[in-house]
Order: structure tokens, then C-alpha cells, then sequence
């Protein structure tokens, strides 16, 4: 399922397959869609961020984390403004 990762309907495909089975996403396929480095998941699930591996709980987690890259964005582009 790895080379599916590298395209968005690759990722939407392999996250609808695991929601329907009610399976967790395989770990690179988890960071693929956090944008986070691979070998950093563990740690991610260790702190708590993200409750589990399961589609509906990597989607959430990647959504609140793009929002909060946004606004990170958006704070520091205002502060740099003349």
C-alpha cells in the first residue's frame, strides 16, 4: 500500500479501504497524511496527539494540525507586515 501514499487519491483510497474494514492505516501511510516524518508516529501516538492509527482519527489529527500550521502561518506573516 506504500506506493498508494504518494498520491492524493492514493491516500483517500487506502483511508476509505481501512475505514470500510475498520482497520488502523499502516504507519507510513498515517505520517504520509500527518506530514510528519515517519520514524516520528511512535512518538506522536506516545504523547497523545493522535488517539490512534484508525482513518477517522488520523483525518481529525491531520485536519486540526493544518489548521494550526495556518494560523502559525498567518501570525508570523502579519508580524513581518510594514
Amino acid at each position: 500500500m506504500r506506493f498508494l501514499s504518494g498520491s492524493r487519491v492514493g491516500r483517500w483510497l487506502v483511508w476509505l479501504v481501512c475505514r470500510v474494514l475498520n482497520k488502523p492505516l499502516p504507519v507510513e501511510h498515517a505520517a504520509e497524511w500527518m506530514r510528519i516524518p515517519e520514524h516520528s508516529v511512535d512518538q506522536v501516538l506516545e504523547t497523545g496527539a493522535l488517539k490512534s492509527l484508525y482513518p477517522q482519527d488520523v483525518l481529525e489529527a491531520a485536519r486540526r494540525m493544518d489548521r494550526q500550521r495556518r494560523e502559525h502561518d498567518e501570525r508570523h506573516a502579519a508580524g513581518r507586515r510594514p
